[in-house]
């Protein structure tokens, strides 16, 4: 999946996101030019990962597929 996401200003935040979610939803790639963040995630994770993201200071805006 990948969602459009706010915040994401530099490779500092690319690696707090991937360093902090990484354990419970392996691996995320995070394009800072973007702002994407792609990673495999079950249906049932979703509201999950936008939590985990808000909580970091990332807001979820968008659903890219």
């Amino acid at each position: 999946m990948k969602f459009k996401v706010n915040n994401i200003n530099c490779e500092h935040c690319a690696n707090t996101i991937k360093k902090a979610l990484s354990d419970d939803f392996g691996d995320i790639q995070v394009d800072v030019t973007t702002k994407e963040v792609s990673l495999k995630l079950d249906e049932k994770d979703v509201e999950n990962f936008k939590s985990e993201m808000d909580d970091l200071g990332f807001e979820v805006v968008e659903r890219l597929d």
